[in-house]
């Protein structure tokens, strides 16, 4: 019977170190990096940059970087408003997994800390900035939306312009053959 005691725990140390070794190996795997919701935030990178550089750069020019900060900030603020409603909806259904809004919830947060920053570096400009400076941001994207679909507007008229000087019709009904 004692020829039988080193095998066994020969065995017994293999399936044990085994063990071990798939407990972790499982974990290690199970741990996800959270992608970024966003990528990266351009407009707070030349904001830093400006604000690093050697000799220091005019005021003016922190300050519009600063308003670009704050205009990226007021996008990402508009588009986490947007699709959280879709999400939860999602999540309630089960049609969207944890992970995804763990994902989202990072990026909501992410993003409520940069406003809570451009807020306080506003106010080291100007006192109060930071009550205006987002309301000039939010106005500034619509006016870029304003611009953006006045140019669709024109390439649109220019096609039907193209179109009927050529005796086509731009719609897709049957009439105008």
């Amino acid at each position: 019977m004692s020829f039988l005691i080193l095998p066994t725990a020969y065995l017994g140390g293999c399936v044990a170190t085994m063990s071990v070794f798939s407990y972790i190996y499982r974990r290690a795997t199970n741990v996800k990096v959270i992608e970024p919701w966003f990528p990266e935030n351009d407009a707070k990178e030349k904001y830093i940059a400006l604000l690093n550089t050697e000799p220091p750069v005019a005021e003016h020019h922190l300050q519009s970087a600063l308003l670009q900060r704050a205009m990226e900030g007021v996008r990402r603020v508009l588009a986490v408003q947007q699709e959280k409603p879709a999400l939860l909806q999602l999540l309630k259904t089960g049609h969207l997994g944890d992970d995804v809004w763990q994902e989202f919830q990072a990026a909501e947060q992410e993003t409520m800390r940069e406003l809570q920053d451009i807020a306080l570096e506003a106010n080291t400009f100007k006192d109060n900035w930071s009550k205006t400076i987002f309301t000039t941001a939010s106005q500034m994207l619509e006016s870029d939306k304003q611009k953006q679909d006045q140019k669709a507007c024109d390439a649109m008229r220019e096609e039907v312009k193209d179109n009927d000087r050529k005796g086509k019709c731009s719609c897709e009904d049957d009439h105008c053959e």
